[in-house]
């Protein structure tokens, strides 16, 4: 195994952008940090007589042996993929191979990999081992796999492997005392991995409008190493979190290969609405049969949530159903309807606009982007104007109390509570 390359000059990545950190991020920091660069040169451990060289952030300086080795050759590249980077590009300025190359990795990667797809943002290694053109290519498709390119003088195979991690079970736990965000971080969680446990417990709490001072939370998750660097965490397996007193759990089950997350009781989390369109956001206005509008200052019916947020914030629909409507109307500016099953329907108001194909007679699921917080139609500020309404009538969304999600058949539930007790001690 080809060890991972080391930048000179590390450069500052993109952190993940899903919509449990944007709005908060936003929020809280105003932004993020730009990548700057796309190319990143490295040397690798050298073969032969030197059998290994420890690096010097280890405490340990290289030997001038070691040293005239390792710089002797330039090992290996790492490049940044950029916007308006194609195949052939990437190939030929960062591995030095030509078109007949390119044109023979294309060929050989069918069906395993389409390179035209090559996410902006990530990194492609390259390696030479001593030679003019690259001898091997490694590409991330996701954290669980890596398209690995291997050239044997003019002929290349292109496979898709596993990610091998070295995995140990980690325990974090802590006390809100500012925001679950920062606080998870401070317990010792990554951000994708708080990120996600905004998303497994987004069908019973609202990170932002549910959250007390003294909220407790404990997770037990897979810490993972990759060639002894640390890597992107594994799966939360499982986690407890206490809402005002009220104990949440969820816990990992792989019920016939199918991998999910359970409560204490073997139900699915799943239910049929999200319990908020946004996450981290602070509503600013709270239900009520009357209040006073703000632009025309009279007294109305709000039987609706008003969400704070950035413009531009996604906004998504709470469960599956059918756009009814998607178009700008008078009061409520560009405006997203949805119908649901057993008679609920939705609106997503006061929208900047609308996600791309957002039109009446499209189906929906649950956490699809219809559209993004604006300040159109009767608003004076951007937020999102969210209401909910079961059979024609108006109702509270905040008090809305779903049965719990579909129970485990009778015959998984023995190896599930086996799975149950291996974490729950460790929840406590």
């Amino acid at each position: 195994m080809y060890p991972p390359p080391k930048p000179e000059q590390p450069k500052n990545g993109n952190k993940r952008k899903i919509l449990f950190a944007l709005v908060f991020m936003s929020i809280l920091y105003g932004g993020h940090r730009l990548l700057s660069g796309s190319e990143r040169k490295m040397n690798l451990e050298p073969q032969g007589e030197v059998l290994s060289a420890q690096s010097p952030e280890n405490g340990q300086s290289l030997s001038l042996r070691q040293e005239e080795a390792i710089m002797s050759k330039e090992n290996a590249k790492l490049c940044m993929i950029e916007e308006g980077d194609t195949p052939a590009k990437i190939f030929s300025e960062h591995g030095r191979l030509d078109a007949n190359d390119t044109e023979a990795i294309l060929a050989a990667s069918e069906g395993v990999y389409d390179f035209t797809g090559v996410r902006i943002g990530k990194d492609m290694r390259f390696y030479f081992d001593g030679e003019e053109r690259a001898s091997r290519i490694e590409y991330d498709r996701d954290t669980e796999r890596t398209v690995i390119v291997e050239r044997s003088g003019d002929e290349f195979e292109v496979r898709e492997e596993k990610i091998n991690y070295e995995v140990s079970v980690e325990t974090a736990k802590g006390k809100i005392d500012n925001f679950f965000y920062a606080d998870a971080l401070e317990a010792g969680l990554s951000e994708p991995t708080v990120l996600e446990v905004g998303d497994l417990f987004s069908f019973s709490i609202d990170f932002m409008t549910d959250i007390r001072r003294g909220d407790e939370f404990v997770f037990v998750y897979e810490k993972r190493k990759r060639n002894g660097q640390d890597a992107s965490d594994g799966k939360i397996l499982a986690a407890r979190f206490i809402n005002d007193g009220k104990s949440h759990y969820a816990y990992y089950f792989d019920n016939d290969g199918s991998g999910g997350y359970y409560d204490e009781e073997g139900r699915v989390l799943e239910r049929q609405f999200l319990k908020a369109p946004l996450s981290f956001s602070r509503i600013t206005s709270g239900y009520t049969g009357a209040r006073m509008h703000p632009i025309t200052k009279t007294v109305t019916a709000h039987y609706q949530i008003d969400y704070a947020a950035p413009t531009g914030t996604p906004v998504v629909s709470t469960a599956r159903g059918t756009v009814t409507s998607a178009r700008f109307e008078t009061g409520w500016g560009n405006i997203v309807r949805i119908s649901h099953d057993n008679g609920y329907t939705t609106h997503y108001g006061h929208l900047s606009a609308f996600a791309k194909g957002m039109v009446a007679g499209k189906r929906v699921s649950q956490g699809e982007v219809v559209g993004y917080v604006g300040s159109t139609g009767w608003s004076t500020g951007p937020h999102l104007d969210f209401g909910m309404k079961l059979d024609g009538a108006p109702i509270n969304p905040l008090k809305l109390d779903l049965p719990k999600g579909a129970p485990l058949d009778e015959s998984k539930m023995s190896s599930f509570n086996e799975a149950k007790n291996k974490y729950s001690k460790l929840l406590e």
